[in-house]
């Protein structure tokens, strides 16, 4: 995970947080994730419905998957909280771009 985390770091370098984001946001999202972007921290998150009958009422559960801050020309990832399958299927897809 650490050559991971190295790869996302060094794609992240290259631009601001924003193009991260648009970068990330459309692509993550077949696969059940979902970016949001906060002044200069990208949070990634696991979405899952519980509840509900049917999908009616069901309600959306959001578990940070990886968190990304810009700060000059730092980029720090929490690593503690980053979930490893997530940031494995993340490098393959800026790969494939």
């Amino acid at each position: 995970m650490e050559q991971d985390l190295l790869k996302l770091r060094r794609w992240m370098s290259h631009g601001s947080a924003r193009q991260f984001y648009t970068e990330i946001a459309y692509k993550i999202v077949d696969q059940g994730y979902e970016a949001e972007i906060i002044g200069n921290t990208v949070t990634c998150y696991l979405v899952k419905k519980q509840g509900g009958f049917l999908g009616i009422g069901a309600r959306k559960v959001k578990t940070p998957v990886l968190v990304v801050t810009q700060r000059d020309h730092e980029v720090d990832i929490d690593a503690r909280n980053a979930d490893p399958e997530f940031v494995a299927g993340l490098t393959e897809l800026l790969r494939a771009h």
